[in-house]
């Protein structure tokens, strides 16, 4: 018998793998056909050995699925440490010559078995090869064979158990990640509801307050910023939220549109002399609205914003594809930024001017990327200090 720390271990072993009494899978027997082919022999199995019984994943000459330990030479090629483990003749065997399956049907006569070995060298069942009803041999060539079988058996399992990690893992993910963004529902909810109360009750304060206070209207002023300021980076914490989960809900949607719809929304209350559009016939792309939405109400967002003084915005949006994507591309007569700034605009709360200048939260863009890139495209930027930038992404067909 196997000392308890090793049968512990097996036993853990076959825990992991989690493939005890699951069906019949055409990959493994592919395997015990082509070890029965290479060997010449009728019998070929995959036996995983539990604590109390043989289990055949796969099997080829034999209709059972399962048979008691006492009666599995499989475990005793576990037992053997043995590279092959061979018997010549089960019948003149006194371990084996009383095994059911020796006397009775299928009468099995040779055994040669390959015990699996996980990456920690922990023996947990064999590849067997068996004659029935007479003697029969394999040379070192087949054994060889059988042996490198073997070690693909091993590969197979480790893998499907790589696969059941990584799918429980994505699950773990997705859960995480919507506990996270009911999270973020409730605590944008919760934050601005006292914002609001906060606008409201300053509002009431400032109407009963000395109008004539240059002092007073500063002060107000400064406090009305600061809770607009703050309402803002709790909106934008909520679309950052948004932009980690993988967005799955498609349509086909106008994106001439859409980006005019963009365009209007955010130069409605524009006072000064209107900024300029020019974009070419956009196409229709079946995606998530959410998404390309938050993407161009971003992009565009940033490119009116972002300008000098007296400068007024021009935009433009070209469009183009491969075989494989939609490219757009959104191009500002803005201030630019400086090359060695280029990949910092991407990282949440990394702002390159203070709120005096321009006011932000600094999560806009890295949104945006985190966007794109869960719809499974990319995007980058070039820019020229007092010339503007060409922010370009692309999106799968």
């Amino acid at each position: 018998m196997l000392h308890q720390d090793e049968e512990e271990k097996r036993l853990k072993v076959l825990k992991e793998f989690n493939i005890l009494d699951t069906k019949p899978e055409e990959i493994y027997d592919d395997i015990t056909q082509i070890a029965s082919s290479i060997c010449n022999m009728p019998v070929a199995m995959i036996s995983l050995v539990d604590k109390n019984r043989q289990f055949f994943k796969s099997r080829l000459g034999v209709d059972i699925s399962e048979t008691p330990i006492e009666n599995s030479v499989c475990y005793h090629a576990i037992l053997s440490r043995d590279e092959v483990f061979e018997v010549p003749d089960l019948r003149m065997d006194d371990r084996f010559k009383a095994f059911p399956l020796v006397v009775n049907e299928p009468h099995f006569v040779s055994y040669f078995g390959v015990p699996l070995l996980n990456t920690q060298g922990v023996a947990f069942g064999a590849l067997c090869v068996l004659s029935k009803d007479e003697v029969k041999t394999i040379s070192e060539e087949q054994k060889k064979s059988l042996k490198k079988l073997a070690k693909q058996v091993i590969y197979i399992l480790e893998l499907r158990k790589k696969q059941e990690e990584l799918t429980i893992y994505h699950e773990q993910v997705e859960n995480y990640a919507q506990e996270m963004e009911n999270f973020a529902f409730t605590a944008a909810h919760d934050l601005r509801s006292p914002l609001r109360a906060i606008n409201s009750f300053l509002k009431m304060i400032e109407a009963k307050s000395n109008q004539d206070d240059e002092k007073e209207k500063v002060y107000f002023k400064f406090v009305f910023d600061s809770v607009k300021r703050m309402d803002k980076l709790i909106v934008d914490l909520l679309e950052y939220a948004k932009s980690n989960k993988k967005i799955a809900d498609k349509e086909l949607i106008n994106l001439n549109q859409l980006v005019t719809d963009v365009f209007s929304s955010l130069v409605e209350d524009n006072l000064a002399e209107k900024p300029l559009l020019s974009k070419g016939d956009l196409p229709e792309v079946f995606t998530s609205k959410i998404a390309i939405n938050m993407v161009f109400h971003n992009l565009i967002d940033n490119a009116l914003k972002y300008q000098k003084s007296d400068n007024v915005a021009a935009i433009t949006i070209n469009y183009a594809e491969d075989s494989k994507s939609h490219i757009f591309e959104i191009i500002d007569n803005g201030i630019g930024v400086e090359e060695e700034h280029l990949e910092l605009i991407f990282q949440p709360f990394k702002r390159l001017h203070t709120q005096a200048e321009f006011v932000g939260s600094g999560l806009g863009l890295a949104a945006v990327k985190k966007m794109v890139e869960s719809l499974g495209g990319q995007i980058s930027v070039n820019s020229q200090i007092g010339v503007g930038s060409v922010f370009t992404f692309s999106i799968p067909k």
